[in-house]
């Protein structure tokens, strides 16, 4: 899998700032959100599978759907402890109903699309390249303005050039979307296609002309 990074949005991909950045406020609780005691079968893997990772109980694990988060045969969702204060909710997918797909696995990102086809719509690329891609910053895919603090607007505005739209489907296929670094203050641009030879190719660059 290979990943396009323009060379001005490196060094911001590796190094946050810190103490600077207005936390945008986390999603609220859905009705498909489920613990040890509701968790379905796939839920129930997907929790295991994380609390091994994460050194987390399994039983304070929480299993989340992500919001248009299924499509195919795959289906991604989040997944945080209930029990660490500082845990934040980690992505997972679930495609064919048989495996459970973290971050950092081998081809993870084409695996997952893949079992999502061509129903997946253009806010479950989205969710699933900032998961899953290769060389993307760990982050959140804000679906409105209003889900992107004061500082990361600021950055991206005076760059220049600069207009928020969920994420979408260019006529060439292309995804394109934002997404905020996990302290909330900064912006990404982030673009993302299958290859020539099936791969996903992504870049990702400060949002704004740069």
């Amino acid at each position: 899998m290979r990943t396009l990074i323009h060379a001005a949005g490196c060094c911001l991909l590796i190094v946050a700032p810190t103490g600077c950045a207005q936390q945008a406020a986390a999603p609220a609780a859905t009705p498909t959100e489920t613990t040890a005691e509701t968790m379905d079968e796939t839920s129930k893997r997907v929790a295991e599978v994380a609390a091994e990772a994460h050194g987390w109980q399994v039983a304070v694990v929480v299993v989340t759907d992500v919001p248009n988060g299924a499509a195919g045969a795959c289906r991604l969702v989040g997944v945080r402890s209930n029990n660490v204060l500082s845990a934040s909710t980690k992505t997972y997918a679930v495609p064919h109903d048989h495996e459970v797909v973290g971050r950092g696995e081998a081809d993870a990102l084409a695996r997952v699309l893949d079992a999502c086809g061509d129903e997946a719509s253009p806010a479950l690329w989205a969710e699933a390249v900032a998961a899953f891609g290769e060389g993307v910053p760990s982050g959140r895919v804000p679906k409105a303005e209003a889900n992107i603090s004061s500082d990361a607007h600021r950055g991206a505005i005076e760059r220049g050039g600069y207009s928020f739209h969920p994420p979408q489907f260019a006529a060439d296929g292309t995804v394109e979307f934002f997404m905020t670094d996990v302290e909330g203050g900064q912006l990404f641009e982030v673009r993302a296609a299958h290859g020539s030879d099936g791969a996903i190719d992504s870049a990702v660059k400060p949002a704004g002309r740069g």
